[in-house]
Order: structure tokens, then sequence, then C-alpha cells
């Protein structure tokens, strides 16, 4: 028996040993620099804004101009093969295609356009990834403080139902009392099960978001807390959203890039130019022949009216998806502002009720129910109320800090 609880004191230390070299403590701007380092889906999208630079630089390069060689390969008036000399058949035509009607400045407009979409798309997704790092790491950190509480609560009670599970052995308590205790502490330990598999989940997140290896332990003061009471105007948060909001910028942006098609479209409808000159031996009227020509095709057949009229349909489609987009964006702010509001106030309250006194409160009454000054009844109902009121606590700091976060998300805007 001895070498078995030995066995498992000596697995409990090296699990405790191992996860204290697996944890790591950082703070929440440690976190997010971590974040800017190592996220790949960062460093992916960084590849794509240097695509689009690359096709700036191609759209600003000119049509390759086209060589044409003809020369003889068989004479069948004097029985020669490829009778190219001064005597013979050879000629050469250069011809280069000059585009007309502005298309080239166009298409580098709309190379520049789609560089700037690319950056906005990036910083669009910067925004979502930072808001999910700040939700990981919020949760993570009042997650852990509530599971620490029922690790401590699940002690102090196997500690009592041990002592009286041996009074029970000797008469002196009936079975009733050890069947309530642990009743509740297997009610506690289901509630800590439950919530430590979402703290894995959150904590699988924020690993994955910063591309470390090591459980994260939040560094947060209950005074940072104070630092999301205050909250600006609606107006001044609405205002800030409509000029930083990236997917706010990237509907405009699209809506000049369908612009920028409709015009390219138009322009497609005017004819380029292909202008040439030639050499030609033996084979035109004269010998040694100069010549130079034009190719200009003529719009009748076709004049690209279902590509304009489908970018004409697209501008409109982008134009009021603008309109729309701009609607969303207002109604995020006014519902954040909000909730924003709804939580100082929850937070304000209950910083008044809950303090010290609680810790005092707790240890006083397992103490005292230690030593039978009170019933098993009066003990059971506070721990229950207990761990509800510390649960409820640090979930109204989370929700202040989350909604703070979701200030800076909706407005684009570094306010907390």
């Amino acid at each position: 028996m001895r070498s078995i609880v030995s066995l498992v004191l000596i697995l409990t230390c090296s699990f405790q040993l191992l996860s204290q070299i697996a944890q790591t403590k950082m703070s929440l701007e440690d976190a997010e620099k971590m974040f800017l380092q190592n996220n790949l889906m960062l460093l992916a999208k960084q590849y794509n804004i240097s695509a689009k630079q690359a096709l700036i630089i191609q759209s600003k390069s000119y049509p390759n101009p086209t060589f044409n060689a003809d020369i003889n390969v068989i004479d069948p008036q004097n029985h020669k093969y490829f009778h190219i000399d001064s005597s013979g058949q050879k000629s050469f035509q250069v011809q280069q295609l000059i585009l007309l009607g502005g298309k080239r400045k166009t298409e580098i407009d709309l190379a520049k356009q789609n560089k700037i979409l690319a950056e906005s798309e990036f910083s669009e997704l910067l925004r979502n990834l930072k808001f999910q790092l700040t939700q990981a790491y919020y949760t993570i950190n009042s997650e852990r403080t509530i599971i620490q509480n029922y690790d401590k609560q699940l002690q102090i009670l196997d500690t009592i139902i041990s002592a009286y599970k041996i009074q029970s052995d000797k008469g002196n308590i009936p079975l009733k009392d050890i069947i309530r205790l642990k009743s509740v502490y297997i009610k506690l330990d289901g509630n800590r099960a439950e919530l430590a598999a979402d703290y894995s989940e959150q904590q699988k997140q924020l690993k994955l978001l910063i591309q470390i290896n090591q459980e994260v332990i939040p560094v947060v003061s209950d005074d940072s807390y104070k630092n999301y009471v205050d909250l600006k105007p609606l107006n001044d948060l609405q205002t800030l959203a409509l000029a930083n909001r990236p997917d706010l910028k990237i509907a405009d942006e699209s809506a000049i890039i369908s612009a920028l098609i409709l015009k390219r479209e138009k322009k497609q409808a005017i004819p380029d130019i292909a202008v040439n000159t030639s050499y030609d031996q033996r084979g035109g009227a004269f010998r040694n022949q100069v010549n130079a020509g034009v190719t200009l095709p003529i719009p009748i057949l076709n004049t690209n009216r279902g590509n304009i009229k489908a970018a004409e349909f697209d501008k409109k489609e982008m134009d009021l998806y603008v309109t729309g987009k701009k609607l969303e964006v207002e109604l995020d702010i006014q519902h954040a502002w909000i909730n924003m509001q709804r939580n100082i106030k929850e937070y304000n309250k209950v910083i008044l009720l809950f303090n010290e006194e609680f810790s005092q409160v707790n240890k006083g009454v397992n103490d005292n129910f230690q030593q039978r000054n009170i019933s098993i009844l009066e003990f059971v109902d506070f721990v229950e109320s207990y761990n509800e009121s510390l649960a409820d606590f640090e979930r109204i700091k989370k929700q202040l800090a989350l909604s703070a976060a979701k200030i800076n998300y909706v407005t684009a805007t570094k306010i907390y």
C-alpha cells in the first residue's frame, strides 16, 4: 500500500514539475507582440501584398513587339534550296501594338487599387485575430482563477470528508452528513471539469495565435480593470469606426475597383492599332522593298457591350454594399457601446460588494465547520453561494475586459 502511495506522490510531483516547465507567464502586451512576430496567417497575408506590388510593376510593361521572318525553302525555278542570297528571296517584319484610349493607365490604376485592397484585407485579418487573442486571454485568466478556487474548495472538502468518514465509522456522525458533503464535492468537481475543458480549448486557441507550445499564464492585476470604466460618447466612436474600420475600407476599395473595371471595359471598345515595318527582298513590286503599315480592327461586330453591361451591374451592386456596410458599422458601434455601458455599471456595483471580507468569511466558515460550530446545511449553503459569487465576479470582470476589447474591435482603434 505504501509503495502505491509513494508512486502516486512521485507521479504527482513529476506532473507538477512538468507543468511548471511548460508554463509561461505573459501579459497581454507580450502576447500581442509574439502574435505579430510569429503568427503564420499574418506572415502569409504579407506575401499577398508583395504579390500585388509585383502586379503593379507588370501592369506598367508595354506589349512586346513581334518579329516575323519569311525565307525561301524551295526554289523550283532555279532548282535550289534555301535560296536566300542576293538573287533569292527573304522578307522580315517588325510589328508593335499601341494601346489607345488610356487602357494601360487604367490597368496600372487597377493594379494599384488591388494592392491597397490587399493591405486593407491584411488589416482586417489582423483586427479579427487580435480580438480572438484578447478573448482567449481574458477567458483563460477568468477560468484559471475559478478553477484554482474549485481546487481549494475540493481540497478542503476532501479533508473534511476523510475526517467525517472516520467519525462516521465510529458512530459519532450520521452517514447522511457524509453523503451530503460528497454530493457537494461531486457537483463542484463536475463544474471544475466542465470549466477545465473550455480552459484547455482556450489555451489551444491562444497557443495557435502566438505560435508557442507552452501553457500561457495571464498576468492581470485587479486594478487593470479600472482602466475600462470610462466610455467615450457614441458619436465619437462612430466617427472613429467610419474612418478606421478595415472592412469598411475593403467595401469602399472594392467599389473603386468595380468602377475601374467598368472604365476598363468601356476602353476595351476602343480599337488598338498595330504599326509595322517590313523588308522584302524580291517578293514585292520592287527589289529590296521597305514598307510600313498599320493594322486597325473595325469595331462593328464586337463593341464589348456585354462586358460593359455586366461591369455596370457589378458597380451598382458594390455601391449598395457600401451603403449597407456603413449602416452595419454604425449598428456594431451602437451595440458594443450599450453592452459596455451595462458592463461598466455592473462592475462598479459589484466591486464595492466583493472584497477581502469574502475570503475571510470563507476561511472562517471552513474552520468553524471543522470545529462543528455550524451545521452541515449552513456550511453547504455557504460553499455553494461563495463559489457562485466568485464565479460571477470573475465573469463580470471578464465581460468588462471583453467589452473594452469589443470597442477596440468595432472602432479598429486602440481606445483601451
